[in-house]
């Protein structure tokens, strides 16, 4: 079963359901080209197993669990092959000494229910549900009861309205209000700690990374510091971005990409291209490369965002109209299939190409009068 529809047409939260009542296993995949964020949620059995947010590219498991501070470079290249000896993803990361089960399965589980209640909260946006086995082995980190994160999550949308009246986003920063002594205040262990990170520099965000709570517990108790008129939002804190040239590094990742991929180490070259894009999310050659890529590797959801973010940046490009159109007539939508090919043949100037086209789509208008009879 695949689903496709926007969250104005069909909340999350009724999706979520919708999967959770069914006992769907599969992917979930979100895109807010608006804010140009994304998604990523996997469902086992309707319990959601794995989560996370990303901005405008997806990510490996790998990348996600350097971010989260949970491995480094090196012990994750110790993991990189070792995932299938073990029955469960938090299994191998304790078996391995990354950290203790207990410590895992606290730590993830939280940042998946935080992404969660993160995606929940998109009132704009698009998403792809995939029904299709995942990979236990690497993928299956949490069994998560999906209909007490719907709960919860409408229970932090209603709270959330007036927290961002004074917390408008994770890059705010605050500062001291004048005159305010710390000394006189009778606040919580926890507000101490948050209040001994405000200096005028760190973002919301970032406090939250030294606490380690929750974005929106961590938010939460901000808020009560400025309503009790301890510190005050910072005006104008945006901060530039960094001057240092970006195309040297590109142009690394890239060469080091093509030579994996050329060795058919499929793994170490999509790592490269995914460093790029965390760069570049425009980069064509990395974009349409990881649809390759991952269409290759049998991850048909992340190889649908790939291909389509690099059609957008190229839409004449023929090798990716080509592969996705494969791609969709894989997911068994036969006539997104025969659209893309169609477009391509029209497009495409060599003769051999066009006749190569001319028999895909024959051979998918058959099988589409085949499966209209059932």
């Amino acid at each position: 079963m695949a689903i496709k529809s926007s969250i104005s047409e069909l909340t999350l939260f009724d999706l979520f359901q919708i999967l959770y009542h069914n006992q769907k296993t599969g992917r979930l995949i979100v895109t807010d080209s608006i804010r140009e964020k994304g998604a990523h949620i996997l469902f086992k059995n309707g319990f959601v197993c794995f989560a996370h947010v990303y901005d405008k590219a997806p990510k490996s498991i790998e990348i996600v669990l350097k971010e989260w501070g949970i491995v480094d470079e090196i012990s994750a290249s110790e993991i990189e092959n070792k995932w299938g000896r073990y029955s469960s993803p938090l299994d191998c990361l304790n078996g391995e000494g990354i950290s203790s089960r207990n410590y895992l399965d606290s730590f993830i589980s939280a940042r998946v229910k935080e992404a969660v209640y993160c995606i929940l909260k998109w009132e704009t946006g698009d998403y792809h549900f995939i029904e299709e086995e995942i990979d236990e082995k690497r993928e299956s980190f949490v069994m998560l009861k999906t209909v007490n994160l719907i709960l919860e999550g409408a229970r932090r949308i209603d709270e959330w309205s007036n927290i961002q009246s004074k917390v408008p986003s994770r890059h705010t920063v605050f500062n001291f209000c004048e005159g305010k002594e710390k000394q006189q205040l009778n606040l919580k262990p926890k507000e101490w700690e948050i209040l001994s990170l405000i200096d005028g520099g760190r973002s919301v965000f970032e406090i939250n990374e030294e606490v380690g709570e929750d974005l929106f517990s961590t938010s939460k108790l901000i808020y009560g510091l400025v309503v009790m008129g301890v510190i005050e939002c910072v005006e104008n804190n945006d901060r530039p971005d960094s001057d240092i040239s970006k195309e040297d590094i590109i142009e690394k990742h890239l060469r080091q990409g093509r030579n994996f991929y050329n060795r058919l180490d499929l793994k170490k070259a999509m790592v490269e291209y995914e460093k790029v894009v965390q760069i570049d999310s425009y980069c064509f050659e990395a974009l349409r490369m990881l649809g390759e890529i991952y269409y290759k590797m049998d991850m048909l959801s992340e190889s649908l965002i790939f291909l389509e973010k690099a059609r957008e940046q190229r839409p004449d490009n023929q090798k990716a109209m080509f592969i996705k159109g494969y791609l969709h007539a894989k997911l068994g939508e036969v006539e997104e299939a025969i659209s893309e090919w169609q477009e391509l043949k029209e497009k495409a100037e060599s003769r051999k190409i066009i006749k190569l086209v001319e028999d895909r789509i024959a051979v998918a208008r058959d099988w589409s009068r085949v499966m209209a009879e059932y």
